[in-house]
């Protein structure tokens, strides 16, 4: 048994923040396909479906976060066009954790946007407001 297969047997399937509101709402299941530390699947509520069953999903966490890392990031991304979901969507504190839902249309894309954020002076300053960081990418079953 592989560690994904395990983590899928102990964890089941994760369920994120729900992206709707109202009777028009449909659950999309994301299947993962990298990232060291990740649920086999996630669950998402959405009225939009066809946004989630399109191209690739990276979920991404901060671990150790200071606060003003959100608003630092978010000129970091905007510059490299990382468009995360609305904080209202999958944004958390909690716990000095900051997670972001981030959409890409292919893995190229999500390689050209990290090199960018990487080359960026800005990134390189906000490297020291948290402690590690996680991700896992996922994409449509």
């Amino acid at each position: 048994m592989t560690r994904r297969e395990f983590s899928a047997a102990f964890a089941g399937v994760a369920v994120l923040p729900t992206f709707a509101s109202g009777a028009a709402s449909q659950v999309v299941i994301l299947e993962a396909i990298a990232g060291a530390r990740l649920p086999e699947t996630l669950a998402i509520t959405t009225n939009s479906p066809e946004r989630l069953r399109r191209g690739l999903w990276e979920r991404r966490t901060y671990r150790g976060a200071e606060p003003a890392l959100a608003s630092h990031l978010a000129g970091v991304f905007s510059h490299a066009g990382i468009r995360p979901l609305p904080r209202d969507f999958l944004y958390d504190m909690d716990g000095g954790n900051l997670t972001y839902f981030i959409p890409f249309e292919n893995l190229t894309a999500r390689d050209r946007a990290w090199t960018a954020v990487n080359a960026d002076p800005q990134w390189m300053a906000a490297r020291d407001q948290f402690q590690s960081y996680h991700f896992a990418l996922y994409r449509s079953v």
